[in-house]
């Protein structure tokens, strides 16, 4: 899994973009965007999935909602509930350089995490119809937008039977207290489940948006390296991830 964080990383300066005579030339701005976003996801992904591994070896961790967040280049781990209407933190630890995951005793950003955890148990629970109607595992995260908003992401996560699912998202905006739900942004397309272990080209398709999504990205930063070669299949163009003869990503980016 590390050795995905290692590759993404030089996605920014990597990616390319293919255009040729049209009239809808493609937005590499919206793109950008979405996958410095979605890289953020994977690597929260990474280091949540670290911390919760090692936390449940010795507690149950189940009674808890977790969230992860990066501060000063380390990533933190926190888990908690709500208590007379207040987000209270149980648990808090933090991945070092190493990778080794520690109880975390220093300064933080309380306020926010109390805000952020606040946000997570509300969209949890607004979000819970749709686990119960699909029967799908999926990833949460909470990310600290630039605008003083909190987002927070649920993403189908790799399901028990082995598969990887891909056409659906959601976002839940809140405002920075983390009281007030702002809006909605979901996608849904045709979803899709794939095996992992059996390389081959896979063709995403997301022909009812003009950009790549963030969940699109996501989904081939996550699991590029089970397949020859992932395109994503839009309105406008075709946005493909391919590795180069020194072993590094690139985007290109073909329009229709």
């Amino acid at each position: 899994m590390y050795k995905i964080l290692l590759i993404t990383t030089l996605l920014q300066a990597a990616f390319v973009a293919r255009a040729q005579n049209t009239s809808q030339p493609f937005d590499s701005v919206q793109f950008s965007r979405n996958l410095e976003l979605a890289d953020w996801l994977v690597e929260c992904d990474y280091y949540t999935q670290l911390s919760l591994d090692y936390l449940k070896r010795n507690e149950n961790i189940s009674k808890y909602e977790w969230f992860s967040f990066k501060q000063n280049q380390n990533w933190h781990t926190v888990g908690g509930t709500i208590i007379n209407n207040l987000f209270s933190i149980n648990k808090h630890v933090f991945a070092d350089s190493l990778y080794n995951i520690s109880d975390f005793t220093g300064t933080f950003d309380s306020a926010s995490c109390h805000a952020a955890g606040h946000a997570l148990v509300t969209a949890n629970r607004l979000f819970e119809v749709v686990r119960d109607s699909s029967s799908m595992y999926f990833s949460s995260f909470v990310h600290f937008n630039k605008d003083n908003t909190i987002s927070v992401w649920f993403l189908p996560a790799l399901q028990p039977s082995g598969q990887a699912i891909y056409g659906c998202e959601w976002e839940y905006v809140f405002d920075n207290t983390g009281n007030k739900m702002l809006r909605l942004n979901a996608f849904i397309n045709s979803v899709t489940g794939v095996w992992i272990g059996q390389p081959r080209e896979l063709w995403l398709n997301y022909r009812n948006t003009s950009v790549p999504s963030v969940g699109s990205i996501f989904f081939t930063l996550s699991y590029g390296d089970y397949f020859t070669r992932i395109r994503i299949d839009t309105q406008f163009s075709i946005s493909t991830r391919s590795k180069d003869k020194n072993g590094f990503y690139t985007w290109s980016h073909n329009i229709k």
